[in-house]
């Protein structure tokens, strides 16, 4: 079994300095203050050994998210790698607003290694073979995807950032348990717009949240706030249900 997390969008400031690097060798943390988002919180408390975990740190582009390719494909190498190594039997995957989206994207993606496609969309399945090749890049059977958690993905409440409206919109049917917590209320910036919409899930049972009163941060941010424990709880508690530990 293998547990893979994608942090939000700059997450290296949400979570403290001393939490060392990431699964891709960069900071994990550079706050000061003793703090973690929901997404780091659910890597180091999850039961798997170290060699079984990974986590990545969310975009640093705050705006554009435009370095979320890179993290796409540093956490699918990473995947590929440790199925090749016969080291991941199962795969859970979590991530928190763009970390959100780039899981979701990556569901694609197996899909795809797997050889099913249950969407059938064949401009979704060019993107992203264009953007990877990922023909005969395994020697082992695809192992199945238990589950995935997303905490308020970015890809479905956003109409402006270039990044999140074409990728990332989509659960697919090759995982077997997903559950989303979505924010009620969004940031007071005017100059982003936000719709309400949950992202198309195929996956074989699927459990949503929508927390009414709670922002953004409030879902996925600092873990010792009321509303992220909430959200937390919920997408820990179907983990457990689907056999993570």
């Amino acid at each position: 079994m293998c547990l893979f997390v994608v942090d939000g969008t700059w997450s290296s400031e949400f979570n403290s300095n001393d939490n060392g690097k990431d699964a891709a060798g960069k900071a994990v943390g550079t706050s000061k203050e003793d703090v973690r988002t929901n997404s780091r919180r659910f890597f180091e408390e999850c039961l798997y050994p170290s060699s079984k975990k990974f986590y990545f740190t969310g975009p640093a582009y705050g705006v554009s998210g435009d370095d979320s390719y890179g993290i796409y494909f540093d956490v699918i190498r990473t995947i590929e790698r440790e199925i090749n190594r016969g080291n991941c039997e199962e795969i859970y995957m979590v991530g928190w607003s763009r970390g959100a989206t780039i899981i979701s994207e990556i569901t694609e993606t197996l899909s795809l290694l797997a050889g099913t496609n249950s969407r059938g969309n064949p401009t979704k399945i060019g993107r992203t073979m264009h953007i990877r090749p990922i023909e005969n890049v395994l020697n082992r059977p695809m192992p199945p995807v238990r589950f995935v958690g997303l905490f308020d993905s970015v890809a479905m409440i956003t109409r402006r950032s270039p990044v999140d409206s074409h990728w990332g919109e989509d659960v697919t049917a090759i995982v077997e348990y997903c559950a989303h917590v979505t924010a009620g209320i969004r940031w007071s910036d005017s100059w982003i717009y936000y719709y309400k919409r949950d992202p198309n899930i195929q996956a074989q049972r699927t459990e949503l949240k929508h927390m009414t009163y709670a922002d953004h941060w409030g879902v996925g941010g600092e873990a010792t706030q009321w509303d992220a424990r909430e959200a937390y709880q919920f997408i820990r508690n179907h983990a457990y249900l689907a056999g993570c530990p």
